[in-house]
């Protein structure tokens, strides 16, 4: 294991034996980890039997917290590997600046592959995968989510990657019936590689009555282009939302 490095190491998304051996054999050899999340980053390397330090990096992370990384792999030569809470790191996550900084300053960064949910989601959707837009995470704030699908429904010609907190699916749901309307084809993935997982199509309609039982939990939305020539056909009737945004 070199010194002065930076690993950018997936992890697994929800089944443990979704983890690479050359993550594990990383996670073994560096000098320590930053994580989003002490708790869950601990019971992952718990879970795999790897004893190392652990440092935070998180939104509530200041420039400091970064200094003390950063300087620990520039200054210090240490090793580290950056993880997620799950999957991927880097997307809608922190650590992007540390990436960059340890670019410019010409420290190795090396990316170790792996799970992601983005990428679980795609290769069960049967989309083509011409084209689509990762749109990450909707604005918490109602209105601000109400205006960011209006600006999305207009691409009608990508399909539309969504990432949500797990407790908001319900609310995601009934803004998107509101603005892109109910007969607007979606699928969703919900707790991929995990015992309930499930796959869901259908129209937005649909959806909210198909998961309004299910409990919290990590979930995935593919908005597919409009111009998919298996579009779903609804069965149900259209019947606009008295709601508003």
């Amino acid at each position: 294991m070199s010194n002065s490095c930076l690993y950018v190491v997936a992890t697994h998304i929800g089944n443990w034996d979704d983890i690479t051996l050359r993550a594990l054999k990383v996670l073994q050899e560096v000098d320590f980890v930053v994580c989003e999340e002490r708790k869950s980053g601990s019971r992952l390397l718990r879970h795999y039997d790897i004893k190392k330090d652990i440092m935070m990096l998180n939104e509530h992370s200041d420039r400091a917290d970064e200094d003390e990384i950063f300087n620990k792999i520039f200054l210090e030569g240490k090793s580290v590997a950056l993880i997620s809470d799950a999957g991927t790191p880097l997307f809608a996550d922190p650590g992007n600046r540390l990436v960059h900084r340890c670019n410019d300053n010409g420290i190795p960064v090396h990316p170790v592959p792996g799970a992601s949910s983005l990428m679980a989601m795609l290769m069960i959707s049967g989309l083509k995968l011409n084209s689509f837009q990762y749109c990450g995470f909707l604005p918490a704030n109602r209105e601000e989510r109400g205006n960011a699908l209006r600006r999305y429904q207009k691409l009608i010609n990508l399909d539309l990657i969504f990432l949500e907190a797990p407790y908001r699916l319900k609310q995601v749901l009934r803004d998107m019936e509101i603005v892109l309307g109910g007969q607007r084809k979606i699928m969703l993935g919900y707790k991929l590689t995990q015992p309930e997982e499930k796959f869901l199509e259908g129209n937005i309609k649909e959806m909210r009555i198909m998961t309004s039982e299910l409990p919290k939990g990590e979930f995935i939305i593919i908005l597919p282009s409009e111009k998919e020539k298996y579009y779903y056909k609804s069965a149900a009737r259209n019947q606009d939302s008295d709601d508003e945004i």
